[in-house]
């Protein structure tokens, strides 16, 4: 938790404080003047360009990014009256900084983006254990890190909180183990605050965006061969601007969940099917050749095996 904290005052309940709820969208730009956006992730891909949007609200941003570069960039790309701030959500002395300076400038939270994240890219056995652990520390742990340095000044603004999930936990792929199982997390972590939550007037949201056109599959090992071997709906990759906008629509309405592309919402009510046993057989054949690619650097396990037991027999 930042170390400032809400006076009695603040938590009670304030109709101009408050943010808008179920208001449908239309071409004004005030629908979120006067609010406060506290976006992780927020100098790139999805992150921005969300800030972007509520920013044409008449929101005003604070983006959150380890990139300090970036970040700037970024802040000043939007204009005027908006911050960019250097935190880390691995990081609980950062992120307490980073709301401390949002709430001494801005005046306080309305609204919490939780959006940081990383990619996976390769299967389990072809991962170094630090990689999978650190994709659920930043996708996962640092999701309750910026909510738990953020509450307070939500719940004294009787705010949303919005948490960027994935399509991810929508059905079982190879090398998204540690993503999804983290994303997953994140869903479970959103539904259990929002039930804590809503005595104190918080809204809490849940955003599964799919395959988006992003550095996190089209940059360095990237993923984005992955989504053409699904069946459709589950191949379609997105433009970041068309998520962006969904997502924008989201927080206005501080919608309970949200998917992009929306046809994925029935996916979620069918969700057993893509992750039974009739799903791993559709996937078996193809995945057992992806995986003899993916994995063509390593050694075969055969020869590890025989070398360890070499070792405990004291073989040179």
């Amino acid at each position: 938790m930042s170390t400032a904290d809400p006076t009695c005052s603040e938590r009670r309940r304030s109709p101009h404080l408050a943010l808008p709820r179920r208001t449908p969208m239309t071409a004004h730009t005030d629908e979120l003047a006067g609010r406060v956006a506290f976006v992780t992730g927020g100098a790139s891909g999805i992150g921005y360009e969300t800030a972007l949007r509520l920013a044409a609200r008449g929101a005003r941003l604070a983006l959150v990014d380890r990139d300090a570069a970036q970040v700037a960039e970024a802040a000043r790309r939007i204009g005027g009256g908006h911050l960019g701030i250097v935190a880390d959500v691995t990081d609980v002395a950062s992120l307490d900084t980073a709301v401390t300076r949002a709430v001494d400038t801005l005046g306080g939270i309305d609204i919490v983006v939780s959006n940081a994240g990383v990619g996976s890219a390769s299967t389990v056995r072809a991962s170094d254990t630090d990689h999978l652990t650190r994709i659920v520390d930043i996708n996962l742990s640092g999701q309750i890190r910026t909510v738990k340095a953020t509450l307070e000044w939500v719940i004294a603004r009787r705010g949303y909180i919005v948490f960027t999930c994935s399509a991810a936990v929508l059905k079982n792929t190879p090398k998204s183990s540690a993503y999804a199982a983290a994303k997953a997390g994140v869903e479970a972590f959103a539904g259990a605050l929002r039930m804590e939550a809503a005595s104190h007037g918080v809204d809490v949201g849940v955003f599964y965006p799919g395959w988006t056109r992003t550095p996190m599959i089209h940059g360095k090992a990237s993923r984005s061969a992955d989504s053409k071997s699904l069946p459709w709906p589950l191949s379609i990759t997105s433009e970041v601007g068309d998520v962006a906008d969904a997502y924008a629509q989201a927080i206005v309405e501080r919608a309970r969940t949200a998917y992009f592309p929306r046809i994925h919402r029935y996916l979620h009510w069918i969700r057993p099917l893509y992750t039974n046993g009739a799903w791993d057989r559709r996937l078996r054949d193809e995945t057992a050749r992806n995986v003899a690619s993916w994995e063509a650097d390593l050694p075969p396990y055969r020869d590890l095996l025989r070398a360890a037991n070499d070792r405990g027999k004291g073989v040179s």
